[in-house]
């Protein structure tokens, strides 16, 4: 078994322990790679597919295929093929001979897919992503005598329900065991690795994701993974980046706007750094001229066409997802289109991941990218609302940024701490 080679304390006493002697919901939240997950999947195995409970298991995630990733690979690679059946359309496991439907709890109209079930045994993976009306609904339907609730996450904003409406809410206190995990909970990640987690993780999210902290998002967005010592300039670009053979990826990032600026960001990608190297921003009010569809690709194949790549120059164009009659205007075009991902706090952290471990670069000459960089910012009013947003301003250029480092650098990409990040790091802590 050789997923579950080694259990720290906390993961260990809460996977032997019998459902009967837990409350009836429990929370493992903290850090990321702390061994939650790893513990619910344990727990499964050794008891919960034998607790006698009335009722439906269900095993809940923002999507059926995040669950599939974040909890049943690893599920099955430790019990086998010949213990488990698993149909990815509908989302009914058999495990052990025992039946769980896997549910998506992605928007607020999740809550339907439970509606009139009686719950036995819910799973919930990353908890906080759940909208509130699934998390009431699903509280609802387990009803039957010994349900039980295993969730696990990493934490969010205080100002999330899950923090005040239920962790600290007096009502669930009886009912409700939290486990914190950090980092030193998982005996199976060695120092190096813990080193390159803790790097990649900068500002909130080191708050969050290493401390395990319930803390706000406030203030500039990047102001802790972004610094001017990763720009460059013509006399610092690498020698023969932009020839055939300098670069892996050559991508163009798109945020389309009519009466919003329009921003096209250049990138090349070398197999380790992601070099921004040319921009164009074209904001109609300031200019007076709002451009038509075919005015903004002619301007796309002229900034195509004047871009320093020597060799094959045919990038990759990463789209704003809503700009449809664009995307079919640069299609008509012969340009290889395709759509930008548009979950704006995943991109966010993963953006701020890149930048962290020093895996981007960006021209001196980028003003507008710069400029939109510093004044990026969290929504304090929606804050206080319990919501988590940017300011919809000063984000055409981040748009597009996001887009296509979300491209290049999707979850499976490592992202290794460079050296320039390491001798940052010192000369920060310096």
């Amino acid at each position: 078994m050789p997923v579950f080679a080694q259990f720290g304390q906390k993961a260990l006493t809460f996977a032997k322990r019998h459902p009967s002697r837990d409350r009836k919901y429990t929370l493992l939240e903290g850090s990321v790679r702390s061994g939650k997950t790893f513990a619910i999947d344990a727990k499964m195995i050794f008891h919960l597919c034998f607790y006698k409970v009335n009722g439906k298991r269900i095993i809940c995630g923002t999507t059926k295929q995040n669950v599939y990733k974040n909890i049943l690979i690893d599920l099955f690679t430790v019990v086998g093929k010949k213990n488990y059946a698993y149909n990815r359309a509908t989302g009914e496991l058999e495990l052990f001979g025992t039946q769980w439907f896997v549910i998506g709890a992605k928007d607020e109209a999740s809550y339907k897919q439970i509606l009139g079930l009686t719950v036995g045994i819910a799973i919930c993976d990353e908890w906080t992503e759940f909208p509130a009306s699934f998390t009431k609904q699903l509280f609802l339907r387990m009803s039957p005598p010994g349900a039980r609730l295993y969730a696990s996450t990493n934490p969010g904003t205080p100002q999330h329900y899950l923090f005040t409406d239920v962790i600290h809410n007096s009502a669930f206190e009886p009912d409700l065991e939290v486990i914190h995990f950090t980092l030193d909970d998982n005996p199976n990640i060695d120092r190096a690795t813990k080193r390159q987690i803790i790097a990649s993780q900068k500002g909130v999210y080191y708050q969050r994701y290493i401390l395990g902290l319930w803390v706000v998002a406030e203030g500039a967005i990047y102001r802790d993974s972004w610094h001017d010592k990763f720009l460059f300039d013509l006399e610092s670009t690498p020698v023969g980046l932009h020839g055939s053979g300098g670069f892996t990826q050559h991508v163009i990032g798109v945020d389309y706007g009519t009466h919003n600026p329009c921003v096209f960001l250049e990138y090349y990608d070398d197999g380790e750094t992601a070099w921004l190297d040319r921009e164009y921003y074209w904001d109609s009010v300031k200019q007076m001229k709002q451009k038509t569809d075919g005015e903004y690709a002619d301007d796309l194949e002229e900034f195509i066409r004047t871009s320093r790549c020597r060799g094959r120059n045919n990038p990759i164009i990463v789209c704003d997802p809503t700009a449809t009659s664009f995307k079919v205007e640069l299609l008509h075009r012969g340009l290889v289109v395709v759509d930008g991902d548009n979950d704006v706090l995943n991109g966010i952290h993963r953006v701020s991941e890149v930048e962290s471990t020093g895996h981007r670069r960006v021209h001196r000459d980028c003003s507008e990218w710069q400029r939109e960089k510093g004044l990026y910012s969290w929504d304090v009013d929606a804050a206080e609302k319990g919501e988590e947003r940017p300011l919809k301003r000063d984000d055409h250029t981040m748009d597009a940024d996001r887009y296509a480092l979300m491209y290049m650098f999707p979850d499976w990409r490592t992202l290794d701490v460079m050296p320039v990040a390491e001798e940052f790091e010192l000369q920060h802590a310096a």
